[in-house]
Protein backbone atom coordinates (compact mmCIF):
# COMPACT_ATOMS: atom_id res chain seq x y z
CA UNK A 1 0.00 0.00 0.00
CA UNK A 2 2.82 2.42 0.88
CA UNK A 3 6.19 2.27 -0.84
CA UNK A 4 8.09 4.10 1.89
CA UNK A 5 7.70 4.81 5.56
CA UNK A 6 7.53 8.54 4.75
CA UNK A 7 4.38 7.98 2.70
CA UNK A 8 2.86 5.96 5.54
CA UNK A 9 3.65 8.61 8.15
CA UNK A 10 2.34 11.40 5.91
CA UNK A 11 -0.93 9.51 5.40
CA UNK A 12 -1.20 8.71 9.11
CA UNK A 13 -0.66 12.33 10.15
CA UNK A 14 -3.10 13.57 7.51
CA UNK A 15 -5.76 11.17 8.77
CA UNK A 16 -5.20 12.13 12.39
CA UNK A 17 -5.40 15.84 11.52
CA UNK A 18 -8.67 15.19 9.71
CA UNK A 19 -9.97 13.55 12.90
CA UNK A 20 -8.91 16.58 14.92
CA UNK A 21 -6.33 14.87 17.11
CA UNK A 22 -3.64 17.53 16.79
CA UNK A 23 -5.74 20.51 17.84
CA UNK A 24 -4.86 22.44 20.95
CA UNK A 25 -7.58 23.21 23.44
CA UNK A 26 -7.14 26.98 23.52
CA UNK A 27 -5.61 29.42 21.08
CA UNK A 28 -3.36 31.31 23.51
CA UNK A 29 -2.37 34.23 21.27
CA UNK A 30 -5.56 36.32 21.78
CA UNK A 31 -5.51 35.56 25.51
CA UNK A 32 -1.93 36.80 25.86
CA UNK A 33 -2.66 39.87 23.72
CA UNK A 34 -5.67 40.76 25.86
CA UNK A 35 -3.66 40.27 29.04
CA UNK A 36 -0.86 42.52 27.80
CA UNK A 37 -3.38 45.19 26.79
CA UNK A 38 -4.97 45.08 30.25
CA UNK A 39 -1.59 45.35 31.98
CA UNK A 40 -0.58 48.26 29.78
CA UNK A 41 -3.91 49.99 30.44
CA UNK A 42 -3.46 49.50 34.17
CA UNK A 43 0.06 50.92 34.09
CA UNK A 44 -1.08 53.95 32.10
CA UNK A 45 -4.01 54.50 34.46
CA UNK A 46 -1.72 54.44 37.52
CA UNK A 47 0.70 56.91 35.93
CA UNK A 48 -2.03 59.46 35.21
Amino acid sequence: MFSTSDEYERALISERRAQGRYRTGIDWQPVILTGCALVLSGVLLVML
